[in-house]
Formats: C-alpha cells, structure tokens, sequence
C-alpha cells in the first residue's frame, strides 16, 4: 500500500513540472544485466543549452536530479551520486547518456529537459527495462517500442483515477451497511423464537391437564360396598 502511495505521488508530482506535451515520444529500450546503452538527448529542441539537464525516476521514487551540462562542452553530477560508470557525450548537438555494465537498480525512466526557472521543460525520455522481467509480462518483446503520449489525455487519466477512488469508496461504505443490517436482523429473531417456545410449552401443559382421567364411578361405588360391610361386622 506505501509502495503504490509513493509511486502515485510521484506520478502527480512529475505531471505537475512537466508539461506532457513536451514529450511527443516515450522511447522503451529492452537491455540485459551487464550490457553497455547510450539513451539520447537531442539539443535540437534546447534554447539554452548552458541549461540541459538530466533526471532519472526509479520505480517508486521520485524524480532524481543528476547531471547537467558545464561549460562548453563538459558536463557535471549533482552532489551526492559517484557512480563511474555513468558518463556522457557532449557537444554541439546532442548530451547523451552512457551507462556501461548495467545492474537491474538501472532501470527505469530517463529525462533529458532544459530548465526554465523553476520548472523543466522535458524534451526526450527513455524507459530502462530489463529483458527477463519484460519476458514475464510479455512473451515476444520487439526490440525498440515508441509510446505516444498527448497533452489533451491528462485530463481523462485523472478522471480515471478519480472514479477508481471513488468507486472502492462506495463499495466499502455498502459493504458496511449490509453487515450491519444483518447484525441487527440476526438479533431481532432471537426474541421471537422464545416467545414461540414459551407458547408450546403453555400448550403441551394445558394438554396435560386436559388429559388426566378422572376414577371410575364403578370402583367407586365398590369401594363404597366394601366400606358397608366392614361397618356391619363391626357393629356385630
């Protein structure tokens, strides 16, 4: 659940610098641990080139600033990441990035953009993915796939998002509802059926009573014989 927190939040914040228009094509490049890549930036589209940077964006983390154009034809990292085997080629018209003996914490996607003021303009990006992972998600890879991304769908993917929200929203809330109401239809038939058994047994008493037999008259009136004569011998 944190996983999908952080990588939604850093969706919404890549989506906030960055105009999607910016980025007519999301190159998707197939590699395997150990290989050499070169991912390019072409400066083309920069109107300060003294501005060119590069970020890159693991799988849930936010964008990572980390090397920009120095002088002429130089280039620098940011403070904080020392990894010699990430260098670039500069000059007039392009700062492409050379990452040699690939790991698999190498992936993910790679920004060239130019910065204006507070805000990036991206101009190319590149995604990094390896080829025994993309073999599980798809059985016959191509080796280079180019995903088209429009300005004028943003809107439909928060819409998207939203409702998805929404609707797990509801879902629980009803979810509640009938648990409760079947909580309470449990609890009212409890007293019903003792009430119901308090009622046979008020039956099964009254057909007790209504069944008891009563002494015949014929034994009665011999034990009433027997009495006379006992009487009689006595008074002899």
């Amino acid at each position: 659940m944190i996983s999908l927190f952080v990588a939604l939040y850093s969706l919404l914040c890549l989506c906030t610098a960055v105009k999607t228009s910016d980025i007519k094509e999301l190159h998707v490049r197939t590699v395997k641990s150990g290989e050499d890549v070169t991912i390019a930036c072409d400066l083309s589209l920069i109107t300060d080139k003294s501005k060119v940077v590069w970020y890159r964006q693991s799988f849930g983390k936010v964008p990572q600033f980390f090397a920009k154009i120095y002088g002429t034809n130089n280039y620098t990292f940011t403070d904080g990441f020392n990894d010699n085997r990430f260098s670039f080629t500069v000059n007039e018209h392009q700062f492409d990035l050379n990452i040699m003996n690939l790991r698999e914490d190498d992936g993910g996607e790679y920004f060239c953009g130019e910065m204006e003021g507070t805000t990036i303009k991206f101009t190319s990006g590149t995604h990094l993915q390896f080829e025994d992972k993309e073999m599980k998600l798809c059985p016959s890879p191509g080796p280079e796939i180019k995903i088209t991304v429009s300005g004028d769908d943003s809107w439909m993917i928060y819409s998207l998002m939203t409702f998805s929200i929404i609707s797990v929203i509801v879902i629980v809330v009803l979810v509640g509802v009938l648990f409760q109401n079947h909580r309470k239809g449990a609890s009212s038939r409890i007293p019903e059926i003792s009430s119901n058994q308090a009622d046979d047994e008020d039956v099964l008493n009254y057909a007790a009573v209504s069944f008891a037999k009563k002494p015949s008259s014929s034994r009665t009136s011999r034990d009433q014989r027997h009495e006379d004569v006992y009487a009689q011998v006595q008074i002899k």
